[in-house]
């Protein structure tokens, strides 16, 4: 691709070769470096395409090898220059283009995000908007050092991330903690943290590394329970409380958790019909300026837009803020529908399945499903309740507790 650019702003010509002796010729070209490319046999010669500054070269070969050579065609920018020498004002606007283009280069008009899951594209790109790094900045205002850091420090679950600037476009390359959001918590600070429980449930697996249990495998707790405390007692002779260490609680604990489930499917709908009438129109969006046709109407009955938005660039990585819209005006007429008994009940597992992939994604274990669907006058109405099994960790600080002098004086054994 790029040789091929290069090709075409140095100019060069197609050509016939013919006369006494076009293999030697070929051979002299070869030993002198005069590079020919998609050279072709004929019946009296060869044909080839040549640079123009090796065109230049072949008079004392031509003359060596009694050959002829002829011009076929001309291309590249050179002869392309020549042909509009006149036209003063197309040089100007080429003048004008180039200057645009390369002071539009100087800014970011594409930002790539990979390899979020937990943050969403729009975060981040709200985040580079708050530190002024985003669509239309600067690219020599752009520290991305200091970005990195700054978007380490304020999302806590990114562990590593690298930010690159390629042309006018940037990399936001992301690698996120993969564990369940209670586990990268600001657990690690001076003051300690007890563990409750983030939801109501029935505990049925515990392990403690850390803190002082206060329920055991078994146990049904609730929501803002204790379930281990950030503290250690450390006891004396006569196995009374000496004083109390204050740490961070670190525990898994594993709970059974129901959810109630509720849905409701409405017997009647409308339903949009597609009529087939379709109209098409392109658009140019510049900045925020749209750029729309004035001479396009859109279908007369209701219709439906589809928008499919394409950013003009020259490589992978040189994007400029010029749009091209395509729109697609889909007519379509409203009919009054009423679900079956089958239909609702399919409508009713898509639902679930969704709601239960949900779940799933959040590292939830689906035990069971005690769901039924009833039927009432005027809609489906899906309920039922679901087990799981999950993680039940939060953290609060953890109270301090008062201990008397007396308390906290040690036991004189001396007596």
């Amino acid at each position: 691709m790029l040789l091929s650019v290069i090709k075409y702003f140095k100019g060069y010509v197609y050509v016939r070769l013919s006369g006494y002796a076009p293999e030697r010729f070929l051979n002299l070209c070869g030993s002198h470096d005069i590079l020919i490319w998609n050279l072709k046999s004929t019946k009296d010669g060869y044909e080839f395409c040549i640079s123009v500054a090796g065109f230049k070269q072949l008079r004392p070969i031509l003359k060596k090898t009694r050959t002829h050579i002829h011009i076929q065609k001309r291309y590249g920018m050179p002869f392309e220059l020549y042909h509009y020498r006149k036209r003063k004002m197309f040089a100007m606007g080429m003048l004008l283009f180039a200057g645009l283009i390369y002071y539009l280069s100087g800014f970011i008009w594409n930002i790539e995000v990979n390899g979020n899951s937990y943050l969403s594209e729009e975060v981040v790109l709200c985040f580079l908007s708050k530190e002024h790094a985003s669509f239309g900045t600067k690219k020599k205002n752009i520290d991305c050092a200091a970005l990195e850091e700054t978007l380490r420090s304020r999302y806590p679950e990114v562990i590593w991330t690298s930010i690159k600037i390629y042309g006018t476009k940037m990399t936001v390359d992301i690698q996120e903690n993969l564990l369940p959001e209670e586990n990268y918590e600001e657990k690690k600070e001076e003051t300690a943290h007890d563990i409750v429980a983030a939801d109501d449930g029935l505990i049925t697996e515990m392990i403690t590394r850390s803190g002082t249990p206060a329920v055991t495998v078994g146990t049904p707790v609730k929501k803002g329970d204790v379930l281990v405390n950030g503290y250690v007692e450390i006891l004396n002779d006569d196995g009374e409380t000496a004083q109390y260490l204050y740490r961070t609680a670190d525990a898994d604990i594993i709970a059974k958790v129901t959810y109630s489930y509720h849905d409701e499917i409405p017997m009647e709908y409308v339903k949009k019909v597609p009529t087939g009438a379709e109209k098409i129109t392109y658009q140019v969006r510049i900045l925020d300026y749209l750029i729309e046709n004035p001479f396009f109407s859109p279908v007369e009955e209701p219709y439906e837009v589809v928008s499919d938005v394409s950013q003009f660039h020259f490589t992978d990585n040189f994007y400029l803020p010029v749009y091209l819209v395509r729109q697609t005006c889909v007519g379509y007429k409203n009919e009054q529908k009423t679900y079956t008994e089958k239909e609702a009940k399919r409508l009713a597992s898509e639902n679930l399945k969704k709601y239960l992939d949900d779940l799933e994604e959040k590292g939830i274990q689906i035990t069971e499903k005690n769901v039924i669907i009833e039927r009432t006058k005027k809609k489906y109405v899906v309920k039922g309740t679901i087990g799981t099994l999950k993680s039940i960790v939060s953290y609060q600080p953890t109270k301090i507790i008062e201990q008397s002098s007396e308390e906290r004086q040690p036991t004189d054994e001396s007596d």
